[in-house]
């Protein structure tokens, strides 16, 4: 009977405790909140792992006496690899040649729009 009691008791205080430790999570995010917060920052990384490749193919043709290339499609021309690259949305980059020696890459990021706070942007 006493055995039947305790086991009572530790029950009851599992169960509080489960639902304390909820409620304080709940205050906060949710698992999946977190979950798709972690799967948004996986993909902005991968889009910067993409866009540096996508740098050193722009490189590569420079370094064999291109010069930068003007467009994207001049350097998808001689370089295959640089076709395939994207952003983690499926989306291409946008390639702005700033001098002879100087370029930038951008993502429009998860909104896919261009000029956003969400866009992903490096200067090379």
């Amino acid at each position: 009977m006493k055995s039947r009691g305790l086991l009572v008791v530790l029950l009851a205080a599992v169960v509080i405790v489960y639902f304390l430790f909820f409620a304080k999570v709940a205050d906060d995010k949710s698992g999946l909140e977190i979950q798709v917060d972690k799967y948004l920052e996986m993909k902005v990384e991968l889009t910067e792992v993409n866009m540096e490749s996508l740098a050193r193919e722009v490189l590569s043709f420079a370094a064999d006496g291109e010069g930068l290339p003007e467009s994207l499609d001049d350097l998808r021309k001689l370089h295959r690899a640089a076709a395939a690259l994207q952003d983690s949305w499926g989306r291409r980059f946008r390639y702005e040649r700033l001098s002879g020696s100087a370029f930038r890459l951008a993502s429009a990021g998860a909104d896919g729009a261009f000029g956003t706070e969400d866009d992903i942007v490096k200067d090379y």
